[in-house]
């Protein structure tokens, strides 16, 4: 974590605490998470849509490698709120407090996609977001393929800007797959979570 980060830690986890008994719920990432990550993190439901598939043991290590000596990022575990086992990951990355912007990822095993948990990681990593960090807008790229991410994320608040749509390459070297920007600002989002109350 970058050093400017550090500031938001303390405030960061004090709101994830009051996130625990909801269906499923985010928690900064600790290394004793990361071996349960790496457990159901090859589960290729997860990677369905992906460009790159993370379903085999070293596609996942280099992934996860990446993921966690990035810098300019916040690092969550999604657990499951009645068990508290390790269901998933989200991230908040390429944060730019200047810009005020940053991208999001999530990814849950397959036994718990399809049972609206997406939309209460959702809310807690927005919360983060925008009541911790005061972004103004918080965006991902997604493949025009994963038409149920797309469709979750426009029903929750979500926005597409069609001038920022990308075609981004695969592991299929003659194929690129376009991807739609889709983002939400703080505005947005403050009318998702009254409408979730």
């Amino acid at each position: 974590m970058d050093k400017y980060l550090e500031k938001y830690a303390v405030a960061t986890e004090s709101l994830c605490n009051s996130f625990t008994q909801q269906n499923a719920y985010i928690a900064p990432l600790v290394a004793e998470d990361v071996a349960a990550l790496k457990t159901i993190g090859m589960d290729p439901n997860i990677w369905r849509f992906a460009r790159f598939p993370k379903d085999t043991t070293d596609a996942f290590d280099s992934y996860f490698a990446r993921v966690l000596s990035d810098s300019d990022c916040l690092l969550f575990t999604v657990k499951c709120g009645s068990s508290h086992d390790v269901i998933g990951f989200t991230r908040l990355k390429n944060i730019d407090v200047v810009a005020k912007k940053a991208e999001i990822g999530t990814w849950l095993t397959g036994a718990y996609q399809g049972k609206g948990l997406n939309r209460f990681i959702k809310l807690q990593l927005l919360a983060v977001a925008f009541d911790v960090l005061q972004l103004d807008e918080v965006y991902c790229y997604v493949s025009e393929d994963n038409q149920p991410s797309i469709k979750s994320l426009l029903k929750f608040g979500f926005e597409v800007d069609a001038s920022k749509q990308r075609l981004s390459p695969t592991r299929k070297s003659t194929k690129e797959i376009p991807q739609h920007y889709i983002f939400i600002t703080a505005a947005n989002f403050a009318i998702a979570s009254k409408a979730d109350k």
